[in-house]
């Protein structure tokens, strides 16, 4: 038998828990034994990354030949690099030879804050390491411990180093960074050369077949980590320019050395700039007589980067990287225990790499989950587990946020409703489950109770019962929310008001309409009963099931002896109000048919429209785009475009040979190979904007004014004709007759 299981899409295997984790175990040992071919060309692909929009610039505004363009930019980049390691050794050789002066200062300093503070061990060891290193020093100053009478003459036994062993000893502390730098350079430059072939022999290694994700996650890459190196690079000259200049004014030593330094640590994450920072405070202390200095340069740090890291870059970084916080610090970590201080350089681009290979390719999925930032859990999944667990107080906050966003009616059907769709499918109706279930409705009240709370009013038209779990009654209670917002109060009860032993004590003075909320799939056998015991209690009551589930929808009121089931909010919220206007009026009137039912997608009246639209305008696609379509909503990019025809309530035309930032970054009409792209809103006579009708083409052509009133023209047409029917009138006052088997209506 096999030791792997194919996925639920049965695509390649899945792996073992120990699989997984021998996997991991033998990647990382390639990465740590083969750290001398891997560091060069990491580092040669993230400064390809980084150089193509160069190189790019060159050959096609510059009219450079490619090779040359590649030649061209890797010299600028060498010669930038070379200018600046020039300038720092010269700072750091003036450093060397000023740093003897401080010598005096910093013993006072010392001996003042031991005389405040104490002799303690702590400003011995000071005292001592001072004395250490400047020993030599004022040796050499005073002539010698030899000049002094009395003193005894130092012997040095020592070993000669003859010319051969200093150059060689010179030739071993350069020879290595040189080598790197040359190799990184021919891989820098043999990569931008042959990109393009390079690119199409990674699609065919990875696609697997699916060339346009690959294409997709290739471009994802390209784009958010040479925008995320370009944006740090900038930012970090500019950190490093203000933080030299700072010290300069302040008059701390070699001002120009730790502004460049600064420009490079800063690539470590999160330490990467107090490691450096660290030295200057420390010569502010030994230059300095007094505290100024120091204090000037303390706070010229704390206030630069606090003021980049908390304010600049979240801006200027937005989602460019997609990296969570605690994934760049491990991955940091990660990457220097494998490669050392390289890998703290390289560990943020590499990281936003795996981030974006596991958001495009399902195989690789867990990268995105363990290290993106995006949420991994939807807001009605954080909120059912939340309620879960008991932790009312997250929940509220949660909730509180979301309806701060978005509203409470939007909280309460695509969150809360939601969140008790996966408590119903989750959790049984059976008393082991009890607890559990007890739980999450104590934390669902306690939210309803903060950010719905309605007073529940003494008599009422409308009652709503809980089906058969205390879920079933949390939907109630928010149905007893929505209908509250249109005035229509309703009395919400239990399950256990319509069991056998309590459903003869059930009060309906006063009650018009009876609704029965599931959100379970068993209603048939429950329903039936309440039926028939209502049926012989008043007569005049009607009777409707909401079934806020999709296995159920099979059901009819002919099958549950009912008057009408509905299966979502918004229907039931219909069915009731005609019983509500008039208080006369006890017979439910069908529901009202949905505005563009089927969007077209068959061969019925509504689809032969649309194609009719299509022939007019001689295009080869026409569709409706609605809202409400859960198809459309999971195209993100294509809703995107409905969202804004719908809210603007203007028509939309995208030509690819026009202008327009709508067409750069949206993979819907990228993809699909879209060139023509016109829109017009679907306004129903209420005035509620429901979606778009949309006309395709994949070639360029002309869309006039003339063809966008006709465009909108149609659409007020297809409004009229498929936009939904008037509301229902309540018609005369009817009575179900009972039978011995039931109620029918």
């Amino acid at each position: 038998m096999a030791d792997h299981q194919l996925d639920a899409t049965g695509g390649s295997p899945k792996l073992s828990i120990f699989q997984g984790v021998a996997t991991f175990a033998m990647v990382a040992a390639l990465l740590y034994l083969g750290a001398g071919i891997l560091v060069p060309l990491v580092l040669a692909i993230l400064l390809a990354f980084a150089l193509t929009p160069l190189v790019t610039w060159l050959s096609r505004r510059a009219h450079l030949p490619d090779p040359l363009a590649v030649i061209v930019a890797v010299v600028l980049a060498l010669a930038m690099l070379g200018a600046l390691a020039f300038l720092a050794g010269t700072q750091v050789v003036k450093l060397a030879q000023e740093l003897p002066g401080y010598q005096q200062t910093i013993m006072t300093k010392v001996s003042s804050l031991q005389s405040q503070f104490g002799n303690t061990a702590l400003f011995d060891q000071i005292n001592g390491a001072i004395a250490h290193v400047t020993a030599p020093a004022a040796g050499l100053e005073g002539g010698g411990a030899a000049s002094r009478p009395g003193a005894p003459i130092p012997v040095t036994i020592s070993n000669a180093i003859g010319p051969v062993g200093i150059a060689t000893s010179m030739l071993g502390s350069i020879v290595g960074p040189v080598a790197m730098v040359a190799i990184v350079t021919v891989f820098l430059i043999f990569l931008l050369m042959g990109r393009g072939d390079l690119q199409d022999r990674f699609i065919r290694l990875v696609s697997a077949g699916r060339y346009s994700k690959t294409n997709m996650a290739i471009a994802d890459a390209s784009h958010r980590v040479g925008r995320y190196l370009l944006i740090q690079l900038g930012v970090n000259i500019t950190y490093g320019v203000i933080f030299g200049t700072g010290l300069w004014l302040i008059g701390v030593p070699s001002a120009v050395l730790w502004g460049l330094l600064i420009i490079l640590f800063r690539y470590i994450p999160f330490v990467g700039a107090l490691l450096i920072a660290t030295v200057p405070a420390l010569l502010a202390f030994a230059v300095d007589p007094g505290w100024n200095m120091l204090i000037l340069t303390v706070g010229l740090f704390l206030i630069l980067d606090l003021t980049t890291a908390n304010v600049i870059e979240p801006r200027l970084y937005g989602s460019s990287t997609g990296v969570s916080p605690i994934a760049i610090l491990l991955s940091a970590m990660f990457w220097a225990t494998l490669w050392g201080p390289v890998g703290l350089i390289l560990a943020t681009p590499m990281t936003v790499c795996l981030v974006v290979i596991g958001r495009h390719l399902p195989q690789f999925q867990f990268f995105e989950t363990l290290l993106g930032s995006e949420p991994v859990l939807s807001p009605a999944e954080r909120l059912y587990q939340r309620m879960l667990k008991g932790d009312a107080e997250d929940a509220i906050d949660l909730s509180e946020d979301y309806i701060e966003a978005h509203g409470t009616e939007d909280f309460l059907d695509t969150v809360m409703m939601p969140a008790l769709s996966l408590a119903n499918r989750e959790m049984s109706d059976r008393p082991e489950a009890l607890p559990q279930r007890r739980q999450l409705v104590q934390s669902f009240e306690a939210v309803i109770d903060e950010i719905a709370d309605t007073p529940a009013p003494e008599t009422s038209k409308l009652l709503l019962i809980g089906g058969r779990s205390e879920i079933d009654e949390c939907a109630a209670r928010l149905l007893a929310y929505r209908f509250a917002q249109q005035d229509m109060p309703s009395r919400v009860l239990p399950p256990f008001a319509i069991r056998q032993e309590a459903i003869g004590r059930l009060d309906l003075e006063g009650v018009k309409v009876v609704i029965l909320v599931f959100m379970g799939e068993d209603i048939r056998a429950q329903t039936r009963y309440v039926a028939r015991r209502i049926a012989r209690m008043a007569p005049d009551i009607r009777l409707l099931v909401c079934a806020l589930n999709e296995v159920s929808i099979s059901e009819t009121p002919d099958t549950l002896h009912v008057d009408a089931i509905v299966h979502s909010p918004d229907e039931a919220l219909e069915m009731a109000r005609v019983t509500h206007v008039d208080q006369q009026a006890t017979t439910i009137a069908p529901a009202k048919k949905r505005p563009f039912a089927g969007a077209g997608r068959g061969d019925d009246a509504l689809g032969k429209a649309i194609q009719k639209v299509a022939d007019d305008f001689a295009m080869p696609v026409a569709a409706i785009n609605l809202l409400s379509d859960e198809r459309h909503i999971e195209d993100t990019d294509a809703y995107a475009l409905t969202k804004i025809i719908t809210e603007t309530r203007q028509p939309l035309i995208l030509q690819s040979d026009s202008a327009n930032p709508l067409l750069d970054d949206n993979a819907f009409l990228q993809t699909n190979g879209i060139d023509l792209y016109a829109g017009a809103p679907l306004i129903l006579a209420d005035g509620e904007s429901v979606g778009a009708l949309v006309l395709l083409d994949h070639k360029p052509r002309s869309f006039t004014t003339d063809d966008i009133e006709r465009l909108s023209k149609a659409a007020e047409d297809l409004v009229k004709q498929f936009g939904g029917e008037p509301k229902p009138r309540a018609r005369a006052p009817s009575r179900r007759r009972t039978t011995k088997t039931g109620t029918a209506p």
